[in-house]
């Protein structure tokens, strides 16, 4: 006889003069996660009260960075790490199944559809921002930088829209399409040629 071992129930023996019966009582512990879990389905905000390891952290934190660091260092210590080369799969794997939320999303755009698509996008967050820290990344700083690329890269695109001798609108939103990317690739060259100059220097 194949026996299915449930952890949340528990086994009281008891003897009589005929034989000894095993029987199963609820846990008090299932009812708990029971109404624990049912928190759920009505409060998109709900957490699991913390017992020991994520005491002190708050999921709903808007400094998600500080937040992802704490969580990200907890997983470490239940050497939930991956290598790198899994980390890169990973990254695959949740942006694939963000494109499948997302097309679910299109075609039936409920709250819960929409749920699902932004929770699929910070999984690649989270990932994108372990990849960061296994690489000795710092994910803000590195989020900082992406910030002043584009910054100065459109503001770079924008004055050159205005330049003389420019055969572009003069305003960057005019620009067509061809025009924008060429705009881009010029802009992202001067920057990447001042920046290596720093470097040199």
């Amino acid at each position: 006889m194949n026996v299915t071992f449930n952890p949340y129930i528990k086994t009281t023996s008891f003897s009589s003069a005929k034989k000894n019966t095993a029987v199963s009582e609820p846990n008090r512990y299932e009812s708990e996660i029971t109404n624990l879990l049912a928190q759920f389905s009505t409060d998109k905000k709900a957490k699991v009260p913390p017992i020991m390891l994520m005491k002190g952290i708050n999921p709903n934190n808007n400094n998600v960075f500080d937040t992802f660091t704490k969580i990200d260092d907890v997983t470490r210590k239940i050497n939930f790490v991956r290598s790198q080369e899994a980390w890169n799969d990973c990254l695959l794997e949740e942006i694939e199944e963000f494109n499948v939320a997302r097309s679910e999303y299109e075609l039936d755009k409920t709250q819960q559809n929409y749920d699902h698509m932004e929770e699929e996008m910070g999984d690649i967050f989270y990932t994108a921002a372990s990849i960061a820290k296994d690489s000795g990344i710092d994910p803000l700083e590195a989020f900082k930088a992406t910030n002043r690329k584009f910054y100065n890269r459109i503001n770079l695109m924008e004055r050159m829209c205005v330049s003389p001798d420019s055969r572009t609108p003069d305003k960057l939103e005019d620009c067509k399409d061809y025009q924008r990317r060429a705009l881009w690739n010029a802009a992202k060259r001067k920057l990447y040629d001042a920046q290596s100059i720093r470097y040199l220097a």
